[in-house]
């Protein structure tokens, strides 16, 4: 780790990235739908293709004769300037991020305070074709998602994790996060870090409680994107996410869009490490997840991976077929 970020300090004292929250300005556009002022950092993750596809059987299944029912689709090659320097020969991306969420509202409700988030995605596939998938409808998998109320307030999230996971398909789990409070924290050495856990059992009065690790980021800014450009960076973000449960039966998808077109909207490129834990993957508490284990010295550790951080407008659409969330991705959000 501190090999890595020594070559970087020399930048540190120029990073002052913004923790300050965004207004929510999609809202009065957007009145029938959930909208969010959203401060996140995302981090692409190479990652060996044989784990992405094994994390992927882990959460949505094999068919009876053991057929993968989500697939890893090819990288787009047709426009040089989202991969200009290409991307690792039997590797895939990994999306992964964490956020802070305030001024949430739908129509004329608003949720009251802050709402914390952490979520590991692997972009680019599709549907096998042996389930009447279609390989041109290309969309996000997630496969782990946390949520928790700031400063340790678990029980906020209960309610939009049950509904999330119930009703909507998209399962979300209770989380540990680090920072409790805030889009990142800045640690002794002028590194920034996020840390978010599984909270599987909770224990407030006599402690500990049982919160595995599902992911840690530790990164700085750098002047500019180097390894992707900013255009790969919001199709990924952007791509439609494809349910789970009956939806994912009905080849139904929901755009989570995220728009950083406007004053209040930045991106800052960073540059670190992230490290999965044993809660990164799969659908119970392991030993060591699937990507963990696939990492270059077993331990979980990606070192030298590229994101951004930055706080934007966030709309999340109602579900849709898949087909149709591919071609209504609103293009403002990928200018």
């Amino acid at each position: 780790m501190l090999s890595f970020f020594s070559s970087l300090l020399m930048v540190a004292g120029l990073f002052e990235v913004g923790n300050t929250q965004c207004p929510n300005e999609v809202a009065a556009h957007n009145s029938n739908l959930r909208t969010a002022s959203a401060n996140n950092t995302w981090f692409i993750v190479p990652v060996p293709k044989a784990a992405c596809q094994q994390a992927l059987d882990a959460t949505y299944g094999l068919s009876i004769l053991g057929i993968s029912l989500v697939v890893l689709a090819d990288l787009p090659t047709e426009d040089d300037s989202l991969l200009p320097n290409g991307f690792p020969e039997d590797y895939h991306p990994v999306l992964v991020d964490a956020s802070y969420q305030d001024d949430i509202r739908m129509g004329p409700a608003k949720i009251q305070g802050a709402l914390l988030g952490a979520g590991l995605y692997i972009p680019y596939v599709h549907r096998a074709t042996t389930i009447g998938g279609n390989p041109n409808t290309v969309v996000q998998a997630p496969i782990t998602a946390y949520i928790s109320g700031p400063n340790d307030n678990a029980v906020a999230g209960l309610v939009p994790a049950i509904v999330s996971t119930l009703v909507e398909g998209y399962f979300l789990r209770l989380a540990l996060l680090k920072p409790n409070n805030a889009a990142f924290q800045r640690n002794d050495n002028n590194i920034f870090s996020n840390n978010a856990a599984w909270l599987v059992a909770y224990n407030p009065v006599s402690g500990p409680g049982v919160s595995p690790t599902a992911y840690d980021m530790q990164f700085m800014k750098q002047d500019n994107f180097t390894t992707y450009s900013a255009k790969f960076l919001k199709a990924v973000i952007n791509q439609p996410s494809m349910l789970q449960g009956g939806y994912f039966l009905a080849n139904i998808c929901q755009r989570n869009q995220y728009f950083y077109t406007n004053d209040t909207s930045t991106m800052t490129p960073v540059t670190g490490n992230v490290t999965f834990g044993p809660a990164a993957d799969g659908l119970v508490v392991v030993r060591q997840s699937i990507i963990q284990k696939a990492s270059p010295n077993g331990d979980g550790v990606y070192r030298g991976n590229e994101g951004f951080t930055g706080c934007g407008q966030n709309v999340g659409f109602n579900p849709e077929f898949c087909d149709d969330a591919v071609r209504n991705v609103d293009q403002a959000a990928l200018e």
